[in-house]
């Protein structure tokens, strides 16, 4: 008994993908500035200058890494769906 199950095409939804993929990105953005805004130094924080930069690097470190390989995701996504079929 071969039932006849038709095939998910991939091509369908590359561009929903990588629309997904880029909003990823835009949100990793936004959420490495909320970062940012709250470890900043200010009088009357308690975090000073030095530590304030260690957290942007710490945090910016991982946030690159993943914005990276969604754009790699998105170019991929993209290309998948301009082929013809």
């Amino acid at each position: 008994m071969s039932a006849s199950i038709p095939q998910m095409s991939v091509r369908k939804y590359a561009k929903l993908a990588a629309l997904g993929a880029l909003g990823v990105s835009l949100g990793v953005v936004a959420l490495y500035l909320v970062i940012a805004l709250g470890s900043r130094h200010t009088a009357t924080s308690g975090i000073d200058s030095t530590q304030a930069a260690l957290a942007w690097i710490s945090a910016a470190v991982p946030c690159s890494a993943i914005i990276a390989a969604h754009l790699a995701y998105v170019k991929v996504l993209l290309a998948e769906s301009k082929k013809a079929g």
